[in-house]
């Protein structure tokens, strides 16, 4: 069906853990590498966020961590609208 299988990823029902540095070209993700980053970051975020309720975590220490898994979020996002 296709002549060059390399580039395709095999489909997972669930997204994986997945972060920039797993993808499988680094300057040319594809959007299911993208989405699954995204969910990867929004289930830090939360996991985060538990951790800060429950005392877990020093409150400044998590808070910057929020904050940078916003940041990354933000960032990968805007990846998926760049202008062409």
């Amino acid at each position: 069906m296709f002549e060059d299988d390399e580039k395709l990823i095999e489909f997972v029902p669930a997204y994986p853990y997945i972060l920039p540095q797993d993808w499988k070209d680094f300057g040319n993700p594809t959007v299911y590498e993208i989405t699954a980053t995204l969910d990867t970051l929004k289930k830090m975020y939360v996991d985060q966020v538990k951790d800060l309720n429950q005392g877990r975590i020093d409150t400044e220490l998590g808070e910057e961590n929020l904050r940078n898994i916003a940041t990354n979020y933000q960032s990968i996002k805007a990846i998926l609208f760049q202008p062409r």
